[in-house]
């Protein structure tokens, strides 16, 4: 029988990236006596608190049958590659009470403050009138010492977690004080608390989804951080804007909530080709992926890695926002179409260039427009 260990640490090139919290650094791989990993999904997460993810060889033999055979293990990368998807999530999904968002929903971040001083500059004296809507909407909340929460919230308006972060008042950075990762999470504080129990569950869900159900009939445009959707939703209000929280949060069990809807996907300047490939698989919806910053972004921007929010910002700032490169570059006859059903799709790729990478009806997997 074969024998599977947790990888012995030999540097950060033994760190990856964790399936479930997306923290780049902190995933350690079940490998065999050649150190090969077992599947890019079994290993064990650092953040025992915050995360918690641990998915045992034994769980996925029990999950993937087929590669274990009657005298040994045996695995058949390419033919599970093909059928993986994710491991099973827990079956009890762990909530969060509502007072926790209503007593945290604040301005008082710094955050928050530089949100006020970016849409000021836009908007002028509009801008009041913005910034309370995107404080009501996605239910910005505050902590003592000036951190942003982020709350997840579903579908259901249940909430799942919040995601605890500090930024530059000045500039809209995140300031990490020398950590790998200056995330916190309101689920974890609220163990340590002993408010919830030790085998409370955390499943994640997009940033913003419970707006999904309040606009059915919009556009939804998804991107990575939470900053982006709501800088995003700031300028760009006719569409829904969520985020995934990180690159490597694009799993399909939390993208289904998209289900039947149009999508416009904004990767961060190191994310277009992982977020293109992955669009082309999301056949429960139209998908299209834009490349504005792939193709307009200088080297600088891209080493350092922006966003959509910090191109959004810099073109507000050089007072070019109405005039970002226009990409209509595939399957023109689907986006025209996609056009004529929502006109207002047209400002938004307008502004910032979209490139369609494949649509199909829910079910057909054809990949022709219904």
């Amino acid at each position: 029988m074969g024998n599977y260990s947790l990888q012995k640490y030999k540097g950060m090139a033994t760190r990856h990236t964790c399936p479930n919290c997306g923290d780049r650094r902190s995933f350690v791989y079940y490998v065999d006596e050649n150190n090969v990993p077992l599947h890019p999904s079994v290993g064990r997460c650092n953040h025992e608190s915050g995360c918690g993810y641990h998915y045992t060889p034994k769980e996925y033999f029990q999950d993937h049958p087929e590669c274990c055979t009657t005298n040994h293990f045996s695995f058949d990368r390419q033919r599970v590659a093909q059928k993986y998807q994710q491991p099973s999530q827990p079956k009890t999904i762990g909530y969060i009470p509502q007072h926790y968002v209503e007593k945290s929903q604040s301005v008082n971040s710094n955050f928050f403050r530089f949100l006020s001083t970016l849409l000021t500059s836009y908007y002028g004296s509009k801008a009041k009138e913005v910034l309370k809507r995107l404080l009501e909407e996605y239910r910005l909340g505050a902590t003592r010492d000036g951190s942003v929460i982020f709350w997840q919230i579903d579908k259901a308006d249940k909430v799942r977690t919040g995601k605890v972060m500090q930024y530059n008042p000045e500039d809209g950075h995140r300031i990490k004080d020398g950590k790998t990762s200056a995330v916190n999470w309101i689920h974890s504080i609220l163990k340590k608390q002993r408010v919830l129990a030790d085998d409370w569950q955390l499943s994640q869900c997009l940033f913003g989804e419970h707006l999904l159900k309040l606009h059915p009939n919009k556009v939804v445009v998804l991107v990575e951080s939470e900053k982006s959707a709501v800088i995003g939703s700031a300028i760009f209000p006719d569409y829904v804007w969520l985020a995934t929280g990180g690159k490597s949060q694009m799993r399909e069990e939390k993208l289904r909530v998209l289900t039947g809807r149009t999508v416009l996907l904004f990767p961060d300047a190191d994310g277009y080709a992982e977020w293109k490939q992955r669009a082309e698989s999301m056949t429960f919806c139209k998908a299209m992926v834009s490349d504005i910053i792939e193709k307009n972004a200088t080297p600088k921007q891209k080493d350092a890695h922006i966003d959509i929010a910090d191109w959004i910002i810099f073109q507000i700032r050089e007072g070019k926002l109405m005039n970002t490169a226009n990409h209509l570059v595939e399957a023109e006859k689907i986006l025209q179409r996609m056009i004529g059903k929502n006109p207002a799709l047209q400002k938004l790729i307008d502004d910032l260039g979209l490139v369609q990478v494949g649509t199909s009806s829910i079910g057909s997997g054809d990949g022709n427009p219904p």
